[in-house]
């Protein structure tokens, strides 16, 4: 069934009001909190790309894994199962929206690390963090689907957040510093075939 143009403003107005405050308010207050606990003056292009990697990318988690959190709700099964517009659609659209404003933050903050006296490419940079933000973010909004529950998916990424940062799993998850590598390309396109295939929400 084709979406009238009106019908597809309201689906994104509201996809947006429903999300916002679970993904980029909470983005923005860890954004705030980074210069408190990790210096941002003066910093290499070394330095630079461990804030971004360690602590920028970490947006990913708040940006991403929550996409689905109210199709876990039992309440609105009535509303999931009878609404025109598939659920796939949906996650699509709020994944356009996070990945919109995961670049916008980021490029904020890059650009007051620029104003701190910081030294990198500015650009390259950017997309570098965006990927390491959706590594995570993904694997959340994976595993929250897989378990319907929104904050499963926040505590099983911030372990694998903690088990990156022990470096165990090698320099894949460091896009940043080390550069994007084909495997993790790989790895993000399989967490997005994975998403769609456990995306719908199963109710007992």
């Amino acid at each position: 069934m084709r979406l009238k143009a009106e019908n597809l403003l309201t689906i994104i107005t509201a996809n947006i009001h429903m999300n916002y405050k679970y993904t980029f308010f909470p983005a923005i207050v860890l954004l705030f909190v980074i210069p408190f606990i990790y210096g941002t003056m003066n910093l290499d292009y070394l330095q630079s790309a461990d804030c971004l990697e360690r602590m920028v990318a970490v947006i990913g988690i708040p940006m991403f894994t929550p996409l689905i959190r109210q199709e876990h709700s039992h309440s609105l099964y009535e509303t999931i199962a009878f609404r025109q517009v598939s659920l796939r659609f949906i996650v699509l659209l709020r994944t356009v929206f996070s990945i919109t404003g995961s670049i916008l933050l980021i490029l904020v903050f890059e650009i007051y690390m620029r104003f701190c006296g910081c030294s990198f490419p500015l650009f390259l940079y950017t997309f570098r963090t965006l990927v390491a933000s959706m590594a995570l973010g993904f694997i959340g909004l994976l595993l929250s689907s897989i378990v319907q529950n929104t904050i499963g998916g926040y505590l099983c990424t911030f372990c694998f957040y903690l088990i990156v940062q022990t470096g165990n799993l090698g320099e894949l998850f460091k896009p940043v510093t080390n550069g994007v590598q084909f495997m993790l390309i790989l790895f993000l396109g399989g967490m997005s075939l994975a998403i769609i295939y456990f995306g719908k929400p199963t109710y007992c």
